[in-house]
């Protein structure tokens, strides 16, 4: 394998790589020189393989050139959310064993971005090339490696899933600290496309983007797309497909993007996936559902006990400071596989024990999100003393507990109708948009 934006410089130097909302762009040719530059930094601060240097990037071209100069050097990229508090940055970077930072991140030395260019590649396949800890939705987050092997299998079973050539360009509101937002910088400069690099996300640029092709591409969480179709509802002509991930989309949703020509895909992966592991083929973007397909490389089995779990170039090898991972990789989702196509009901964390009745909080909330006025739902156990838990339904919309109840009434069995409906002005989030379910289960069980 070759280093993805240096083949790009070689071969498309003079083509747009970063589309900028002031309608400027970055080059490949001109991130590649910017790495150079920073790779002679890194060197010159005595920094090598084996060292780990922390990066706290923004949508922007600098942080984009830091992201791709780290890992030539043999150094693994510290990758942080812009969006932790001080402590929880001092941790991550205490754990990583972070030796330099740039921005003078924590007090670390900072390598600079500008030395003299060296054009040097230390690329070991297998080798790290990023650390991203996970979002902490399940326990205190981990430290997970990602390889050059790990993020070259994945950006080429994203090629293939989407069909990305070389006419397609990327819209990108996810923050590139997220390992969404990172395999869109990788798939783009394997590919050699543009892509539209957003600072943050703005729903009526994006509907703009979208509806006449702009973008032909793009990642997207649920609450964007919603967003989206809320500022401009379509036609839309030139998109070939929207992925969708952090969580379950609701069928409304599905339904509201096919009729507007949105050829959606939901996907489900994480960060010890290098992003994607299945996604929803591309020949059924307009038929709304929610079931995947192993993408090109990746296995996925169900365990005896509902876990699903996963293998392939693409998973990481293991977490910083661990023995690597031996055989398949046991995520914290539950789902079942039929037929070749997984469908998945959420977190084994998530499963609510009510009366004995294994509960999956993520089928009701695909039924309650077609209740009309209906925004978001999040369906939480909270303890209690005659069922061990009760069904508890946090709800962000126009809509009142009646007709909640009564929709739920009609299409759920009894066990598994919420006892309280808890309404809510917006539901809490994690950085990346993801219901933030450990505030949502407090929430809940602060107004029982």
């Amino acid at each position: 394998m070759e280093d993805w934006l240096r083949r790009a410089a070689i071969d498309s130097g003079d083509r747009p790589f970063l589309v900028h909302p002031d309608g400027t762009h970055t080059t490949f040719g001109d991130v590649e020189h910017q790495a150079r530059g920073i790779v002679g930094a890194l060197r010159s601060a005595g920094l090598g393989e084996g060292d780990v240097v922390a990066v706290m990037p923004g949508n922007d071209a600098a942080s984009v050139a830091r992201l791709f100069a780290v890992p030539r050097i043999g150094a693994a990229t510290l990758i942080v959310n812009a969006r932790l508090a001080p402590a929880e940055v001092s941790d991550q970077l205490l754990r990583a064993r972070a030796a330099a930072a740039f921005d003078g991140l924590g007090g670390l030395p900072d390598p600079g971005d500008v030395g003299r260019p060296d054009d040097s590649i230390a690329l070991d396949p297998e080798g790290d090339h990023s650390i991203l800890f996970t979002s902490g939705s399940t326990g205190r987050p981990k430290a997970v490696r990602l390889t050059w092997e790990n993020l070259e299998a994945s950006a080429a079973a994203s090629a293939a899933v989407v069909g990305h050539d070389s006419n397609d360009r990327w819209h990108a509101a996810l923050p590139i600290y997220h390992v969404g937002g990172l395999a869109i910088l990788v798939r783009s400069a394997r590919q050699q496309t543009a892509m539209y690099l957003e600072p943050s996300f703005d729903p009526i640029r994006a509907a703009g983007l979208l509806v006449d092709g702009a973008a032909t591409l793009g990642s997207l969480v649920a609450p964007m797309l919603r967003s989206i179709l809320a500022v401009e509802p379509g036609p839309y002509r030139g998109v070939k497909a929207l992925l969708i991930g952090g969580g379950a989309a609701p069928l409304d949703l599905l339904t509201q993007a096919a009729e507007a020509g949105l050829p959606v895909l939901p996907t489900y992966g994480m960060t010890e996936t290098a992003s994607q592991i299945a996604t929803r083929p591309l020949s059924e973007g307009l038929r709304p559902g929610m079931s995947a397909v192993p993408v090109p490389g990746a296995r996925v089995r169900i365990a005896a006990d509902g876990v699903i779990e996963v293998d392939g170039p693409m998973v990481s090898p293991g977490y910083l400071h661990q023995p690597d991972r031996d055989g398949w990789l046991r995520t914290s989702d539950v789902g079942e596989l039929v037929d070749g196509r997984l469908t998945v009901f959420g977190r084994v964390d998530d499963v609510i024990i009510s009366g004995g009745e294994n509960i999956h909080p993520a089928e009701i909330e695909r039924v309650l999100s077609e209740v009309e006025g209906v925004i978001r739902v999040v369906v939480v156990g909270v303890p209690n003393d005659r069922w061990g838990e009760e069904v508890v339904a946090v709800v962000e919309g126009d809509v009142g507990p009646g007709a909640l109840d009564r929709y739920a009434r009609y299409h759920l069995a009894g066990y598994k109708i919420p006892k309280r409906w808890v309404l809510v002005p917006s539901i809490p989030t994690l950085a990346i948009g993801k219901p933030d379910r450990a505030a949502i289960r407090a929430l809940a069980a602060g107004q029982s």
